[in-house]
């Protein structure tokens, strides 16, 4: 999704306090502004006064959650990775370690927006067109129910691709990471109903215990009968505590949602939670039409349920609620879907080599091996460094296979600064798919048969491309 230009300016700055409040027992963020100096001294005012890592000391936050099962040594190894980092852009700075992630990847992150697909199909058969509004509106809200998760996603490596079939066979969603630096992914699915089209990247910046993260790209939504377009800019997230105490997840700021062609919007303002902890969660907006009158207001929680309803409070609908957590989400907080993600049976036919799922770092993590998992993740970034040592001395330019650079991105007024190059579907996937689903065993487990294998050369899958670059920290 794009950031709106509002959400693009850096926040002021902000200050941890410990409250035992409503927001159980969290160190939440507060804004200072800059008029208003903080007369304590600068090392006492922000971990990043700390110089040397055996100097951080990490506590409970008091909520008997503990700081999420790593240990105070695993997290002043983080520290002295990220202490000269303040103010940068970290997207793709260092390799993280493992103590820090999900076993999910960056690509299966960006498709958690399907997870209410039939928001979509409701959509799609709407005949008001205000309604319809209504429906994406809660679809683009409904991505964030799966934001109070806290551990990382895997960075994927160029090439890698996540292919997700729906419900029924309805279609098939493809990402692909076509660049790593800066990281880029980019999605699509169609149905008979709709399509959806994802260009996403990120602008991050470390303040010490926070990090501060701005989507950037391009979302668009094109329902197939009705001939609407929408295009969504999402707001600002903030990831709190992940040095000192509980890391937790805030998302404030305005979220705008555009009918490209009826010239309808709405605006979706995301409460920032307060030092108390009330207003977490809560959203509202306007949903205005064409002739530009509200014609609905929405409420409710990002991670609970939407309801519109028309300006007078008449004609109340909830039009989303979240689903019930499995039994037993792990340690992860996964929900249903994300499983499903992970899982050989939404795979479609003649899975791709190149799919996340095959990640040996991911499926080490997925099954509790953590000293497998960063061994293995290590590796795969040594290997993509010598790939690249590799393309650059063969003079190759890297070329995604299922994506393609817009060179005219057809970008809207609204938009123009999108902050990454816009990549779209190529349409090369349907032929190769058809080929590879005819060649696959039927019921076989695709996640037992094939090797990951996302490299661009023989000498990369053979282990003579040159790996181990020495003080190369960076996410490969």
């Amino acid at each position: 999704m794009r950031a709106p230009a509002s959400a693009l300016q850096d926040p002021s700055p902000r200050q941890t306090v410990h409250t035992a409040g409503r927001a159980g027992s969290q160190n939440l963020s507060i804004r200072r502004p800059l008029t208003d100096p903080d007369p304590r001294p600068p090392a006492s005012r922000s971990i990043a006064g700390v110089e040397d890592p055996a100097d951080l000391e990490t506590k409970d936050d008091g909520s008997g959650a503990g700081t999420g099962g790593e240990n105070a040594t695993e997290r002043k190894a983080l520290w002295s990775q990220l202490k000269d980092l303040i103010g940068a852009d970290v997207m793709s700075k260092l390799s993280v370690p493992v103590f820090i992630m999900e076993p999910t990847t960056m690509l299966q992150k960006m498709s958690e927006i399907l997870q209410y697909a039939a928001l979509l199909d409701a959509a799609a058969d709407e005949e008001d067109e205000d309604m319809r509004l209504a429906y994406v509106c809660a679809l683009a809200i409904s991505t964030y129910s799966s934001n109070e998760r806290t551990k990382k996603p895997f960075n994927p490596l160029l090439g890698e691709t996540w292919e997700f079939q729906l419900p029924d066979g309805a279609g098939t969603y493809v990402s692909e990471q076509v660049s790593h630096h800066p990281p880029v992914g980019a999605g699509h699915c169609k149905t008979a109903k709709w399509t959806y089209d994802l260009t996403s990247a990120a602008k991050t910046k470390f303040m010490g215990n926070w990090v501060d993260v701005w989507p950037k790209g391009r979302t668009r939504i094109a329902l197939a009968e009705k001939g609407d377009v929408y295009n969504i800019g999402p707001p600002a997230s903030r990831v709190n505590n992940i040095i000192v105490g509980r890391t937790w997840i805030d998302t404030f700021g305005e979220m705008q949602v555009n009918n490209l062609r009826t010239k309808q919007k709405a605006t979706i303002r995301f409460k920032e939670c307060s030092v108390f902890g009330t207003g977490r969660w809560e959203v509202s907006g306007e949903l205005v039409g064409a002739d530009g009158e509200t014609k609905h207001v929405l409420s409710g929680k990002w991670n609970e349920s939407v309801t519109v309803s028309k300006p007078d409070g008449s004609e109340s609908k909830t039009i989303w609620r979240k689903e019930p957590m499995p039994e037993d989400p792990t340690k992860y907080g996964f929900t249903n879907f994300t499983f499903k993600q992970n899982s050989h049976e939404t795979c479609p036919p003649g899975l791709l080599a190149t799919d996340s799922r095959l990640r040996p770092d991911r499926a080490a993590l997925e099954r509790g091996d953590d000293a497998l998992a960063g061994a293995k993740k290590y590796e795969l970034e040594e290997l993509q460094r010598a790939e690249r040592r590799l393309r650059e001395s063969k003079g190759d330019e890297y070329a995604p296979k299922w994506f393609k650079l817009a060179t005219d991105a057809d970008l809207h007024e609204l938009e123009q600064d999108v902050g990454t190059p816009v990549w779209e579907w190529n349409g090369l996937y349907e032929e190769s798919s058809a080929k590879r689903a005819a060649d696959a065993v039927e019921g076989a487990n695709p996640l037992e048969s094939l090797v990951f294998d996302p490299w661009c050369y023989e000498e990369t899958r053979s282990g003579k491309a040159v790996v181990g670059e020495e003080g190369d920290t960076t996410e490969a």
